[in-house]
């Protein structure tokens, strides 16, 4: 029977169903998670009334948006973990954190290098110690950290609320077996000492000097390779001009594509042309740009900026190995993290209290072992006796302020470069110093450059946004693989 039989055409031109005429209907088999088209069969003059179903791929689009009641899709965004769902359980909001997580460190970056410009080179009191002011930094880095750690325990409900619980450091240690120890209080100064003698609290919460030989040890390499990381790229920094420091330091991106390549857990995205490619004419872009003709070259500057390099490429693989080694030993045997957001509905994201005890304790032993190596490297140094002699401004607050946002930034970059390590890989992190360098170039030169060193800038920002998608590319296909289980 013709289909035309069950319709009749009104004055207006639209289509209404006949009583007792056979309905459309959709019949599938399997249900697709997607939203699926208007129907055909619909009529124009229901566009008012039409409204698509909710999006599983996009669970914060709300239905009613579009119809006067945008106010229900903030609060879905700022109620029941609607935040921490988005950019955890979205590929529009994962790609939106780590972009913001990309800006952060790369800004944080570019102002502790001007903190250190004004510190060591350029500022009105001048500075130019090196190791001292590397181990005041690290100082503030680590009681900063320590007030940051309290900061989130002290919102730990509003964090909840948006589903970003995970940021919430730990308050109790971690007990002997595989449970929680829960704190007993007796008053106010009772949990103050238990606090300083390692109760509770700190940046971990095994206290404010919390130590573990065993986790000291596996924590031991990265402490290492982070102090001669900053130490190194500080003295080359402390003894060079702008353009000599980036060229010293070019073989970051070339030492980075090396060790990645020959890791088996990133070979298969690193070896890729597009990443290769990109990241090599970026790096070499940035070379073009600052080679100049009549700078002052030192062979402190030179030969620390060249060691730098390999601990600067070093460091973010080292850094996520030993978060990887913490977490492990935190996870109860025959449990599996999948790093994958949680399927269930729950209100939270599946960031274990592991990792984020993990995280916090990455962050407190790299920290507190880094100051411990530091300090007797200063003592014998001499330049303490320099400082006593020469620096008659060491009571000039100004010269504190200074200092002050010099720990803020330190502190900055060292606590987001692990999010971004676990968000992207250690070759993106440490490829982010490249465009970096490249507007570091133009902003300390006052946009003043020469022919080629512009035509060097505007090749490393191409190939750095070529790297930009391919990498975008190569994580979306290696997410499907892991959902895969290939």
């Amino acid at each position: 029977m013709d289909s035309s039989t069950h319709l009749r055409t009104t004055s207006n031109g639209s289509a209404e169903a006949q009583a007792g005429a056979i309905p459309l209907i959709d019949i599938s088999r399997t249900p697709s998670p997607y939203p699926r088209a208007r129907s055909a069969a619909q009529s124009e003059d229901e566009d008012e009334d039409y409204e698509p179903a909710a999006s599983l791929v996009r669970p914060l689009v709300a239905s009613d948006a579009g119809n006067g009641r945008e106010g229900r899709t903030w609060q879905r965004i700022t109620r029941n973990g609607g935040l921490g769902k988005f950019f955890f359980g979205t590929w529009v909001g994962w790609q939106i954190y780590v972009g913001l997580l990309v800006f952060w460190v790369a800004g944080t970056s570019f102002y502790l290098l001007l903190m250190n410009r004004f510190i060591l080179l350029t500022g009105v009191y001048k500075f130019p110690y090196p190791l001292t002011m590397t181990w005041i930094q690290l100082v503030l880095e680590h009681i900063i950290l320590l007030g940051f750690a309290s900061f989130t325990r002290l919102l730990a409900r509003q964090f909840q609320i948006l589903g970003l619980g995970a940021v919430v450091a730990p308050a109790t240690p971690l007990s002997a077996g595989s449970g929680y120890r829960t704190a007993k209080g007796h008053g106010y100064l009772a949990g103050l000492a238990r606090w300083i003698s390692g109760g509770s609290g700190g940046i971990a919460g095994g206290g404010l000097f919390e130590f573990e030989w065993s986790t000291a040890k596996k924590v031991l390499p990265l402490a290492v390779v982070y102090m001669a990381k900053v130490v190194l790229s500080n003295i080359s920094f402390a003894y060079a001009a702008q353009e000599t420091y980036t060229l010293a330091r070019i073989g970051v991106v070339p030492f980075s594509l090396i060790l990645a390549s020959t890791s088996s857990r990133s070979s298969l995205s690193v070896n890729s042309v597009p990443t290769l490619s990109s990241a090599l004419t970026a790096a070499f872009s940035l070379l073009v740009a600052c080679i100049r003709s009549g700078v002052r070259v030192t062979w402190e500057s030179i030969l620390a900026g060249v060691f730098s390099s390999l601990f600067v490429a070093v460091y973010p693989i080292i850094l996520l190995r030993t978060y990887r080694m913490l977490v492990n030993d935190m996870v109860p045997q025959g449990d599996v993290l999948t790093g994958f957001p949680s399927a269930d509905g729950g209100d939270e994201p599946s960031v274990t209290r592991e990792e984020t005890r993990a995280y916090w304790r990455t962050l407190h032993y790299t920290s507190i072992l880094t100051l411990i190596i530091l300090s007797p490297i200063v003592l014998l140094s001499g330049e303490l006796s320099n400082i006593h002699h020469n620096c008659y401004f060491l009571d000039v607050p100004f010269f504190w302020v200074l200092t002050l946002c010099g720990g803020i930034g330190a502190w900055a970059v060292f606590t987001s470069t692990l999010l971004l390590t676990k968000a992207t890989s250690p070759l993106t992190v440490n490829f982010i110093s490249v465009p970096r360098g490249a507007f570091e170039l133009m902003c300390l030169n006052h946009f003043k450059l020469p022919v080629h060193s512009w035509l060097g800038v505007g090749f490393c920002w191409v190939a750095s946004g070529w790297f930009l998608v391919a990498r975008r590319d190569e994580g979306r296909t290696l997410d499907r693989m892991r959902l895969e289980g290939r």
